[in-house]
């Protein structure tokens, strides 16, 4: 057909045959060769002048064609003559020129991808090219060090480029001389001798580029990262390219940045809440303003919480260099940078520095390190700083590995920092203040906020770092036997006394179903524990096998009763009544990390020791001995307190909610509305949940049946609010997700996770983790059951009875034995009452009886707690005989 049409005459080709004709080889390469001269004559012309805006108008639309040829001769068929010519040609010496001399933003991310192009490419060896690498070096530093030219997008396009080329030479088997060129020949070792310096930098100047971006956030940061993460890989093939590593300043500049970052959070923080935000439990409680001074930063802040991510973002980064590093040398390098440049220097003088006057920077401090503690995986870092901070003293091992060149460097380097270190002086040394008495002087503090900060960082380190602090943080001996084994009986006495405190405070008919949702959790908290993950590791156990660490296995070390970071935290449980929320729910919490450890014996400060032959029964005047028999002597509250301090003060604390009962009238019935109003908040939550789910369900079905679910959504809502019906096990409020099949993949389960995000309106909460309720007991007929198919009894009491203020003592300073209080100790005093004077350890203190109640409620779910955690570790670790 084309050829009758020509020899007719008028044929005019096709867009499609022209197209076909100009994109062969020759022809693109035609079209490329006079591309690059009419770039070529513009800068010659125009464009060593930096100010002349119209050379940067005129070269990025032919930058554009350059790379789009380039680009589309890549995805052809060889021969790819375009590219040959610029590797034979060295045209990328003419655009890195071009480049260094525009000040236009499009046309240097264009010079910036032709540069990727060729990196990319397989036909031609740009990577080991010295020219090709000496000109993309000097085209990106001076890039890099124009700020007119560095917007987001050209910082992109920087950082991947460098990333394409730090991949290119992750491939090789050693770094190519063209970007790796250590000091060796004769010349420059002959400066070296003359004492003038050689920078590292210009002996892998790429490694130096990576450092400037890897503190970025999003792209840029990402891909500088995992550059550099390629670099260090491939240093466990090169000896030269690991002894350059460790003599260079990179560890340094890794140290120096993540100081950097740390200096920028802000010195005092406030544990305050956004406008809207509080916890649900917080609105029934007595909400403490913090007293700080007023550059306090609150803690919810978009700046704060920017600038502690990057920090964290950073120290991942850390974590990232010593997992991925093959070189042993080079990852204690980077530790003893670590240790010597932030650690030793800025953190924990930062700690140690903290004030309590305000309570702004001891919150802060705080905070950053229970931050770092929850975000750190890599188990060296972590064994630095717990192991410094405590005071353990950690002798460095010699080295007996025979003498190659990067273990003499890192040898050097390590002496260098340690003397250089040494001749600071002025130091904090943590064998005279430990992070152990940090936290014994801020527990004891008068800041709730300083208060709740510690017992954080103290549940992080039990929870998560316990078995590298288990015998620094509390006074503990190592059980004289292993395997130590309670009797049943004791087991069961233990059990009841704590179950029965708890149904003393308010008892429900569904206590059983409570604690036996407790008990799932207490399983997962203690298989998630620290300290358990590490047996369980050591013996190759599973799950299926775990009473294996019962027996040899498991160590345990015994709580000595005198320990002082203990007092602390049962003086604070003397006060739980008066507390703030936000103290008890981490108290509580602190509590049950403890007991939840596998190394630590609950003997002598939960359970009672088997060494004084006594276990105390609740309404009677007999004890049961420890080995079996009945003995005839009366416990009084010295024994208790004596054979088991937790048991001892939440006994006490029943006993002041006792004469609250007497002193208030319908108080059972204002405790079971605020059971009620947790448990309806909670329903509320289930019923929404479940409309999104019959609606994706549903999905094929009309339209018009959505506004029928709603209805009856708002139906039921408004019945369950009505009337409280049973609550079953998914929906009690300490009740966990129906679906638990991945719960060792889940954050550990506590208390205060649960109390902390309750719901009491009709949205979707994230964790179904609240309360529970409880139920009628025995000694008292007449207290409200949680199970009514009627509305709630009404009090009668006046209208703002839950915001009548109650005075209450409370204790300070150092705190009397147990035994010795009197009973006005432990009453409770109506604000229009008189009562005793106060005498100089305590204080008289007004809170809301909303506030109270709250308190209460917390109290019973921590007492069902603490039985749950006891009967989990009996069966679990083989606690019990049943001889």
């Amino acid at each position: 057909m084309d050829f009758w049409s020509r020899l007719i005459g008028g044929y005019v080709p096709s867009a499609s045959s022209r197209e076909s004709s100009l994109d062969g080889p020759q022809q693109r390469l035609t079209t490329f060769k006079r591309t690059y001269l009419q770039l070529q004559q513009s800068w010659q012309k125009t464009g060593r002048n930096q100010a002349d805006p119209a050379f940067g108008a005129t070269v990025v639309p032919r930058l554009q064609s350059i790379n789009n040829i380039l680009r589309d001769e890549i995805h052809t068929p060889a021969p790819h003559l375009c590219i040959q010519n610029v590797a034979t040609a060295q045209l990328y010496v003419l655009l890195s020129s071009v480049g260094v001399t525009v000040c236009n933003e499009q046309a240097t991310k264009e010079i910036l991808r032709f540069f990727g192009l060729l990196v990319d490419t397989e036909d031609e060896d740009f990577i080991n090219d010295t020219s090709f690498a000496d000109r993309l070096i000097v085209f990106v530093q001076a890039v890099s060090s124009v700020v007119t030219t560095r917007g987001f997008y050209v910082e992109t396009e920087i950082a991947e480029l460098l990333f394409a080329t730090a991949a290119k030479l992750r491939q090789q088997s050693e770094v190519p001389p063209a970007w790796f060129r250590p000091s060796v020949d004769a010349e420059l070792d002959s400066l070296r001798s003359a004492r003038i310096p050689i920078p590292k930098s210009q002996e892998f100047p790429l490694v130096f580029l990576l450092l400037d971006y890897v503190h970025y956030d999003g792209e840029v940061g990402d891909f500088a990262r995992t550059g550099l993460l390629y670099i260090l890989e491939s240093a466990g093939r090169s000896y030269k390219l690991e002894k350059w590593i460790i003599e260079s300043e990179l560890a340094t500049m890794m140290a120096s940045g993540l100081g950097a970052l740390y200096s920028q959070l802000s010195s005092k923080v406030a544990l305050t809440h956004a406008s809207g935000s509080v916890p649900p439990i917080l609105t029934f409680s007595n909400v403490m303003e913090p007293v700080s001074s007023s550059d306090a930063e609150p803690i919810f802040t978009t700046a704060l919480q920017g600038n502690l991510a990057t920090f964290l973002s950073y120290l991942a980064f850390w974590q990232d260099m010593l997992e991925r590093c093959p070189s042993v040398d080079i990852k204690a390098t980077l530790l003893d940078h670590f240790d010597f440049l932030f650690l030793r220097p800025l953190l924990y003088p930062s700690i140690v520095e903290s004030s309590d006057i305000d309570s702004g920077s001891s919150v802060a401090v705080m905070t950053y390190l229970r931050s770092i503690l929850e975000n750190v995986t890599h188990t060296d870092i972590i064994r630095l700083l717990l192991h410094f901070m405590l005071g353990n003293s950690n002798e460095q091992q010699q080295d007996t590995r025979p003498s190659r060149p990067a273990a003499l460097a890192r040898r050097r380097k390590s002496e260098t920092l340690i003397t250089k270190y040494a001749n600071r002086g002025n130091h904090a040394i943590p064998e005279l203040l430990t992070l152990t008495n940090i936290l014994q002087g801020y527990l004891a503090s008068r800041s709730h906020q300083t208060v709740t900060a510690s017992l954080r960082l103290l549940c992080t380190i039990l929870r998560s770092w316990h078995d590298m602090a288990s015998t620094q943080l509390f006074r503990a001996e190592m059980a004289k036997t292993a395997g130590n084994q309670r009797s049943i009986e004791i087991h069961d006495q233990h059990l009841d006394t704590l179950y029965s405190t708890a149904e003393d405070i308010l008892d429900e008919e569904d206590l059983e179903l409570y604690y036996e949702s407790h008990l799932q959790d207490a399983q997962v908290n203690i298989e998630l524990h620290s300290c358990f993950v590490q047996q369980f590791t050591q013996t190759g156990s599973d799950c299926s096998e775990a009473s294996l660490l019962s027996k040899d296995h498991r160590r345990q070390h015994v709580i000595t009763a005198e320990d002082p970071l203990l007092t602390r935290l049962l003086s604070l449980l003397e006060d739980f009544l008066v507390n703030d929320i936000e103290i008890n729910l981490s108290l509580s919490e602190t509590f049950a990390a403890l007991a939840s450890c596998s190394e630590t014996s609950l003997e002598g400060w939960l359970l009672v020791p088997k060494s004084t032959g006594v276990l105390p029964r609740r309404g009677t005047n007999a004890a049961q001995s420890v080995d079996g028999p009945t003995v005839n002597n009366q416990a009084t509250a010295n024994d208790l307190c004596i054979a088991s301090p937790v048991l001892a003060r939440l006994r006490a604390l029943v006993e002041r909610i006792d004469k609250l009962r007497a002193d208030i009238q319908d108080f059972d019935i204002y405790l079971s509305e605020r059971r009620h109003v947790f448990r309806v908040g909670e329903e509320i939550d289930e019923v929404v949940a479940e409309v999104p789910i019959r609606r994706s369900q549903d999905m094929g079905d009309d339209q018009n049946s959505k506004p029928r679910e709603k209805v009856a959504a708002i139906g039921l809502i408004t019945e369950r609010l009505k009337t409280s019906s049973h609550v079953s096990r998914a929906s009690s409020p300490r009740g966990r997700q129906p679906n638990n099949a991945e719960h060792h993949e889940a954050p550990p389960i506590s208390l205060v996770r649960r109390l902390n995000q309750l719901r009491l309106s009709p949205s979707r909460s994230p964790s179904k983790i609240l309360e529970r309720h409880h139920s009628p007991s025995p000694l008292r007929k007449t207290s409200i059951s949680s199970r009514r198919s009627s509305a709630l009894a009404s009090p009668r009491g006046p209208p703002d009875m839950l915001q009548r203020k109650i005075r209450m003592r409370a204790n300070i300073g150092q705190r009397r034995p147990l035994g010795e209080s009197t009973d006005s100790e432990t009453g409770s005093i109506r604000s229009e009452s008189t009562g005793a004077e106060c005498d100089a350890t305590e204080e008289m203190r007004e809170l809301s009886l909303s506030h109270i109640l709250t308190n209460v409620i917390i109290l019973q779910e921590f007492i069902l707690e603490l039985a749950a955690i006891i009967q989990v570790r009996a069966s679990l670790f083989g606690e019990v005989h049943l001889d």
